[in-house]
């Protein structure tokens, strides 16, 4: 089993090829996320992780029409991005966009007044926002994760979240 870590800083999935801007321990390939294709033949990987990464990129539609290439059908993209609720969404700048629950439907056909736009083909196997203990205590997570949109609509800024986890299974 093939995996990429993409974006994997000092802290790599373990077993995993680790990929990023910056040399560190952790690094595999030095790569500029920023630029396409990534040095990867296509459909080379069963699995992907992008955690606390797709924030910093230029062109999201870019970067997971670039992992659906380099993945094989059927292969999980597991991806961590700040809430846009989150104080941590706003606090670095080096954050160039935010997400809300759903942000990447438009690469499963849930927008199809929008699925012109990319050729990219996922399914939405797991969706779940994250929230500080606070907010797991007093039954908010809960509550926002049975009623996304309500949450996001009515209650996201009084009621702030951490991040979103979703996992993708790729299609071809």
């Amino acid at each position: 089993m093939r995996i990429l870590d993409i974006g994997c800083g000092k802290n790599k999935i373990l077993g995993a090829i680790g990929i990023d801007m910056r040399k560190t321990p952790a690094t595999d390939i030095v790569c500029n996320l920023d630029n396409f294709p990534y040095p990867f033949q296509g459909n080379s990987f069963d699995k992907i992780y992008m955690m606390d990464v797709l924030e910093h990129l230029d062109d999201i539609k870019g970067v997971m029409e670039e992992i659906h290439r380099i993945a094989k059908h059927g292969a999980d993209v597991f991806i961590r991005v700040p809430h846009f609720s989150s104080t941590h969404a706003y606090g670095d700048f080096t954050h160039k966009h935010f997400f809300n629950t759903e942000s990447f439907n438009y690469f499963t056909g849930n927008f199809p007044q929008y699925d012109f736009y990319s050729s990219a083909n996922f399914y939405k196997t797991k969706m779940k926002i994250n929230f500080w203990r606070l907010h797991r205590l007093n039954g908010i997570a809960f509550f926002a994760n049975l009623f996304p949109l309500f949450y996001e609509k009515y209650l996201a800024f009084i009621f702030p979240a951490m991040n979103i986890e979703v996992t993708l299974k790729v299609i071809k």
